[in-house]
């Protein structure tokens, strides 16, 4: 949020919401990787259908996350079920690939039948990334108590505007640069396909219990205060 006092205009939306996806977009994560691959495996057709069905599920939360921002970060329970159900499925996901450790040589997307489609995995993919609500509902919620995006049709359409372009530039800048780093040292990627994953999602999985479990205590500690 300090970055955002810091760099935000209030009179852009267009920026401010580029800005926002575009550094959410950037960090290392599962989406990213699986991106990376179908551009390494597919092609640069393949790679734009997924960011495109990566874009159009962000649309929709986004579309949606504006008129219930207040609601959803107030219900404390689904709040709750968002967080358990994302740690559940980052760990699952690790697990899977855990088991498949043994096929180092022949780890590859093409052997899951969706990855053939990535406009229709990109839409798997980012539908069940729930905790995208949340983050959008808190960025929402700051923004609109700040007076940094005001509260009307125009500048929230084009606040997602720039969001989305901001996800575009992201995950083609990852794609691409970690495409130019693979071949420039001749790394032969489907080798460490499957172990990456396992660390990723495991990793990822860990740090969601790490937050899971700080903010419900912070939230404990709180409600113990008011009592007392």
């Amino acid at each position: 949020m300090r970055l955002l006092d810091k760099y935000s205009q209030k009179n852009n939306p267009l920026l401010l919401g580029f800005m926002i996806s575009l550094i959410g977009a950037i960090p290392l994560g599962y989406i990213n990787v699986i991106s990376l691959q179908i551009l390494l495996e597919q092609g640069n057709w393949a790679s734009l259908l997924f960011i495109l069905g990566i874009i159009t599920v962000q649309y929709f939360v986004l579309q949606t996350v504006n008129k219930i921002a207040e609601w959803l970060v107030s219900q404390q329970r689904l709040l709750l079920l968002i967080d358990v159900f994302t740690i559940l499925f980052l760990l699952g996901i690790g697990l899977y690939f855990m088991s498949d450790t043994t096929n180092y040589d022949s780890s590859s997307l093409s052997r899951f039948k969706l990855a053939q489609h990535p406009f229709l995995l990109a839409l798997f993919l980012n539908g069940l990334n729930f905790i995208q609500w949340p983050y959008w509902s808190g960025i929402y919620v700051y923004l609109f108590r700040t007076a940094k995006l005001e509260i009307q049709k125009t500048a929230n359409n084009t606040f997602i505007i720039g969001a989305i372009l901001g996800t575009c530039l992201g995950m083609f800048l990852f794609a691409h640069v970690g495409q130019f780093l693979i071949e420039a040292n001749q790394i032969k990627i489907s080798t460490y396909l499957t172990p990456i994953l396992m660390t990723l999602f495991l990793l990822l999985a860990l740090v969601q219990t790490v937050k899971f479990i700080l903010k419900n205590n912070l939230l404990l500690n709180v409600k113990s205060k008011i009592r007392l």
